[in-house]
């Protein structure tokens, strides 16, 4: 199931970064911008969030962030999910 979302979550990049040379949706290719921007603009405020997860995690951060960048909570569900547990 994850990797189809993962799936999903690529194809919605490739149409966000398409959309900017080729409208995709015609008239209508603004809502396609302005939601890859939120979605862009979430997902680098989890950046900031899980930070130090991302650095424990990788050995290269910079990869940590493209992941992060790329998949947002897909990748960082795992991290919420400790994190909920340590605090129960």
């Amino acid at each position: 199931m994850i990797t189809l979302l993962k799936i999903g979550q690529l194809g919605i990049w490739i149409a966000f970064v398409v959309n900017f040379f080729y409208p995709l949706l015609g008239e209508n290719s603004h809502w396609l911008t302005w939601g890859g921007l939120a979605i862009f603009v979430a997902h680098i405020l989890e950046c900031i969030v899980f930070r130090k997860d991302i650095h424990r995690e990788y050995t290269n951060p910079a990869e940590g962030y493209i992941v992060v960048l790329l998949f947002g909570v897909l990748r960082t569900g795992e991290w919420i999910g400790k994190k909920s547990k340590s605090t129960s």
